[in-house]
């Protein structure tokens, strides 16, 4: 499962507004909602941006009150603490607007809902990216992509504030550094927020159909673009677990890359099969997971998926240490058993999780 970064921390902000304007902002909010895993989490200051300028603006707020600033996406992939310093700023731009065949759409859109309305509108490309949760300001960031398809075919250009320079900037496609999960934005991440995204999508459809799991879908599946896109809900709904039911932020580790005899000691071994690593190397950490038989391991309310090993869940009332704690076991059971160290992919806010709450 691939899912982008969605999170960028300004500690030292160099933006200042033109213009001093209130900024309109909520104290002390609960951001359990915010995020699929459902932990517990308070903020210092919420508040939401349209447009650069409500930027610029926010960034002054925090700078007069000496705090960070953190822009947060659909909350899919963060691990965040039990309170949460400084400003946490969210996009309400779910704007859409179609020109040809060129969509402009606003960076707190949610990215599924986009790919539903741009299939509705009979432009076609996205519909391999059906699923994927997160806004659409995340998207560039990490690159987003599944089912053999990138986001970076239809990118036409990212519009974002820059950090450094206090300027609204519209940034082409080839500037914006695209490469397999990776991006300017991302090699950046204390300089750029994505404000809007430009894609140049086909009137035309053309399924993409040679990631394995598709090539063996009946044809009235890949006949049409909304046939395509149920059959890669369907598929993702039996891999994974539903956020909205049992909270989780999907793939929790990043799987290994390893060196070919690596792999081949783990597969004399039957630690793994074939089918679990690719010709690059890169090896299922959640095929690592199983052959370690840790699928009844829990703590507290945290535990490992019974439908993907590779997913955490939060089973009701878990808290951050929790999950943390049981990431820590599995970790150090991969590590003695086959000497391979999982990272975890979800972004953790580590200078921030030991912050004091003022409010005790």
């Amino acid at each position: 499962m691939i899912i982008s970064q969605q999170y960028t921390l300004f500690d030292k902000i160099t933006v200042k507004a033109q213009a001093t304007m209130p900024f309109e902002h909520r104290k002390e909010v609960d951001l359990s909602p915010y995020n699929t895993l459902g932990l517990p989490s308070v903020c210092q200051y919420l508040g939401r941006f349209q447009s650069a300028n409500d930027l610029q603006h926010a960034f002054e707020f925090a700078q007069k009150e000496r705090v960070p600033c953190f822009v947060m996406g659909g909350g899919s992939n963060i691990l965040l603490p039990e309170y949460l310093p400084g400003v946490v700023l969210i996009s309400s731009d779910a704007s859409i607007h179609v020109n040809g065949d060129e969509v402009t759409v606003g960076a707190g859109a949610s990215w599924d809902n986009l790919v539903a309305e741009t299939l509705k509108m009979g432009l076609f490309g996205l519909e391999n990216l059906s699923s994927i949760p997160g806004t659409v300001g995340a998207a560039p960031i990490q690159n987003i992509g599944a089912y053999g398809v990138e986001l970076d075919r239809f990118v036409v250009s990212v519009e974002v504030l820059d950090a450094q320079s206090g300027l609204a900037e519209t940034l082409m496609a080839d500037e914006c550094q695209f490469q397999y999960r990776d991006s300017l934005f991302k090699r950046h991440p204390e300089r750029f927020v994505v404000t809007r995204l430009t894609l140049k999508l086909n009137p035309r459809f053309e399924p993409v159909l040679a990631y394995q799991d598709l090539q063996t879908l009946p044809a009235q599946s890949t006949a049409s673009a909304q046939g395509l896109r149920r059959a890669i809900q369907s598929i993702r709904a039996h891999k994974l677990p539903d956020h909205r039911i049992v909270g989780n932020v999907g793939s929790f580790f990043k799987n290994p890359i390893l060196a070919k005899t690596v792999i081949e000691t783990l597969e004399q071994s039957h630690v793994i099969h074939r089918n679990a690593r690719n010709a690059q190397g890169k090896v299922s950490a959640a095929a690592l997971i199983q052959a370690a038989a840790l699928g009844d391991l829990h703590v507290g309310q945290a535990g490992i998926s019974p439908k993907h090993h590779l997913v955490l869940e939060n089973r009701g009332g878990a808290t951050l240490t929790d999950i943390l704690t049981l990431a820590s076991l599995i970790q150090e059971t991969i590590q003695t058993r086959f000497g391979i160290r999982l990272e975890i992919e979800p972004q953790q806010l580590t200078p921030l999780i030991h912050a004091p709450n003022p409010n005790g």
